[in-house]
């Protein structure tokens, strides 16, 4: 009870601390509740965190098998980039091509000399008027003509001179300017590329060239007698399946520490606080160590009907088998933990990427390892699957015991006011008690 509690003034006991005692040796078993509610917790908690990984196990391996792991790219190289760039923009002819540059394309521009209006007026640039404030300086007038987008030039102050460039570039590209405030005019004509592609001529506005070689984009940038550019055959992209298996090592691996830690972690059986309650929720757990036996199965059974001679992930680097020198296994590997050697896999992406296809699943009408593991997975991780049952079992335990605590709480709560008022009215009796003797006491006096 909250306030000042002045007991005991008739009894001389403290009922307050009598009170608290009793309520302490009742609250035993709410102990034990809260302890229960806690490991029950702790077991919630674990579920989930397998599940959440399983999840992520299954999407990785999805990716094994996707059609944007597998889908075909072509690389294009250049032998001098600093002369010739070159990029896909769609699919292109497979091959090497001689791309040969005479001349760049550059943009048409005049110098002027710059007199200051005394009135207002304007440059017609290009034909289009850029109207300029009596007093403009030259860097009023570059301003203005930037400002202006009609204009179809960039303008800048070059030395004192007024110094224009078209903002395309080509031979018929043009940077003219007149009105009163400008004369002395200096142009360099604009200019068309000029270059060959495997003996054709060719000339362009620009330099940067997509209609010259199909599927391919050019850019010119120096003069060249010869620059080789090579597009590749279509296919998978060895990066894109190598960073898939990295995906799916990590998060195979994931799964194993999450469930080797709840089923190895052990029991307190005297946990007397809620942090040793929430050990061993887990410890030994049928169902968990059946998962990582499926899993286990899986990565080390070879996967029919897809090849004679590729049929088992450790044919591509994918294993358990880590040693840590003289022939001992690594605790990673004793643990079932994966690796991933990239350059096996990447050495049978060379010599047969349609089997390491096949393999991993990603080879249309072809049944791979992915959608084995998938077949693994998916009874686990699924709405209303093992994983949801179990959790949700657990969820109605926690439910459970919760209410337990609310009615526990109630009780004592009740029992508190009760035994208050038991030692209250005791108090109110002897002290009449009291009284009544203490006046016998005076009249007999």
């Amino acid at each position: 009870m909250a306030g000042v509690q002045l007991t005991g003034l008739a009894s001389g006991m403290d009922t307050d601390a009598i009170v608290k005692q009793l309520l302490a040796a009742e609250s035993t078993s709410r102990t034990n509740l809260v302890l229960k509610q806690a490991a029950t917790q702790a077991r919630s908690d674990a579920l989930k965190d397998v599940a959440a990984k399983l999840s992520s196990l299954k999407t990785a391996a999805t990716a094994l098998r996707s059609a944007g792991t597998w889908a075909d790219v072509q690389t294009i190289e250049s032998a001098d980039s600093t002369k010739v760039a070159a990029r896909t923009i769609a699919g292109a002819a497979s091959g090497g091509h001689t791309v040969t540059v005479s001349g760049l394309a550059r943009a048409a521009q005049s110098t002027f000399d710059y007199a200051v209006p005394g009135a207002a007026g304007s440059i017609t640039v290009n034909g289009h008027d850029v109207a300029l404030a009596s007093g403009a300086s030259l860097d009023d007038a570059v301003s203005a003509i930037n400002s202006d987008e009609d204009a179809g030039v960039y303008a800048v102050n070059v030395g004192g001179r007024l110094a224009i460039s078209s903002k395309t570039t080509g031979a018929a590209s043009a940077a003219t300017a007149t009105g009163s405030m400008v004369s002395n005019g200096t142009t360099l004509a604009g200019a068309d590329s000029a270059f060959t592609v495997d003996g054709v001529a060719y000339t362009r506005s620009t330099n940067v060239v997509t209609d010259a070689l199909a599927g391919v984009e050019l850019t010119l940038k120096g003069a060249s007698t010869g620059t080789a550019v090579t597009v590749s055959t279509p296919g998978a992209s060895p990066e894109s399946i190598v960073n898939a298996a990295k995906g799916f090592v990590t998060a195979y691996n994931a799964v194993v520490d999450a469930i080797r830690q709840q089923t190895t972690e052990k029991r307190i059986p005297t946990a007397a606080t809620t942090g040793d309650a929430r050990k061993g929720s887990l410890f030994n757990d049928g169902g968990l160590n059946s998962v990582l036996s499926s899993l286990r199965l899986a990565i080390s059974s070879a996967v029919p009907g897809v090849s004679s001679s590729l049929d088992q992930l450790s044919e591509l680097g994918i294993t358990t088998g880590t040693s840590t020198g003289g022939g001992t296994l690594n605790q990673d590997s004793i643990a079932g933990k994966l690796t991933l050697d990239t350059a096996v896999l990447r050495t049978k992406l060379d010599s047969d990427p349609s089997g390491v296809k096949k393999l991993l699943g990603g080879a249309a009408g072809t049944s791979g390892f992915a959608q084995k593991l998938e077949g693994v997975l998916e009874p686990l991780t699924q709405a209303g699957g093992v994983f949801a049952e179990r959790t949700s079992s657990v969820a109605s335990s926690l439910t459970s015991i919760a209410g337990s605590l609310t009615r526990f709480d109630e009780r004592l709560a009740s029992r508190e006011t009760q035994l208050r008022r038991q030692f209250a009215a005791l108090e109110v009796a002897l002290q009449r008690n009291q009284d009544t003797l203490a006046k016998v006491t005076a009249q007999f006096a």
